[in-house]
């Protein structure tokens, strides 16, 4: 979910996958897990709600708690059509910035999306270390991206200071998904100290190995530092509202069955 994006609106085919999820590593032990298992607030210990207008992308949804809770064994993220302040929608973004971080790992995450015309789903990270700068400078990974007037594609990107898509060259795939509507999908990032791989449903999406003599170069790969979490349900903005919002179709939902994130045993 880009702090301020120039959208390609030629977006790349789907990848035609050849390699399988591997699956967690025999030398990695869980270090983050939410369940959603306990109706009520978000785990306060774990997240973060973030209040205020979103004021980026364009976007027009106003951030509040009341947006979110667990339920049912799910994280429920709701986007109403209500007003707040200037803003015309209320939703939700939770982040992990003041409770987890990690540098290289195994995240898992069980989502199904919102399909309304105008919402804007992501599960993404950014750098809690921002030692090469800012946005893009130090990095991003979008796990996970979807926007509901294309509600049978997702989409994984990475950004750095040389690749983003400001310049129009971030590091992106998009996939079709099978199954019904508003089924849930299972997203996967392996990241380590050679390359990021993501996967939706088992199967490759995006993948990014630099050589290895661009390693160090921080322009290529800042993904080198701790990133934290984030998860949130925009509305409209310069590509999830790129073909309208479909008003009489809110409130929306984006559902996580879970979020888990394994790192290397330091033990092993």
């Amino acid at each position: 979910m880009k702090l301020f994006v120039t959208i390609l609106l030629a977006l790349p085919a789907p990848l035609a996958f050849a390699d399988d999820d591997p699956g967690v590593p025999d030398d990695y032990v869980l270090a983050f897990a939410d369940e959603f298992s306990q109706d009520g607030p978000p785990d306060p210990s774990l997240w973060t709600l973030e209040e205020g207008p979103a004021r980026h992308n364009d976007e027009q949804e106003y951030y509040t708690a009341e947006n979110a809770w667990v339920e049912d064994g799910c994280l429920v993220i709701e986007a109403r059509r209500e007003s707040r302040e200037d803003m015309d929608y209320t939703s939700a973004r939770l982040n992990t910035e003041e409770h987890f971080s990690f540098c290289y790992g195994r995240l898992e995450a069980r989502i199904a999306l919102p399909q309304a015309r105008g919402t804007w789903s992501a599960l993404w990270l950014l750098p809690s270390d921002t030692r090469y700068g800012g946005w893009l400078a130090s990095g991003e990974i979008d796990v996970m991206e979807h926007v509901g007037y294309d509600p049978e594609r997702v989409h994984s990107t990475l950004h750095t200071e040389k690749y983003n898509s400001v310049n129009g060259n971030a590091i992106t795939n998009s996939a079709l998904l099978e199954g019904e509507p508003g089924a849930f999908h299972e997203f996967v990032l392996m990241w380590d100290e050679q390359g990021i791989d993501s996967y939706v449903d088992g199967e490759l999406l995006t993948e990014y190995h630099p050589k290895r003599k661009h390693l160090d170069n921080p322009e290529r790969w800042p993904f080198q530092v701790s990133f934290h979490l984030v998860v949130n349900l925009a509305v409209g903005g310069s590509w999830g509202g790129h073909e309208g919002i479909d008003e009489d179709a809110f409130p929306q939902r984006l559902l996580i069955d879970y979020i888990r994130v394994y790192t290397p045993d330091p033990d092993a």
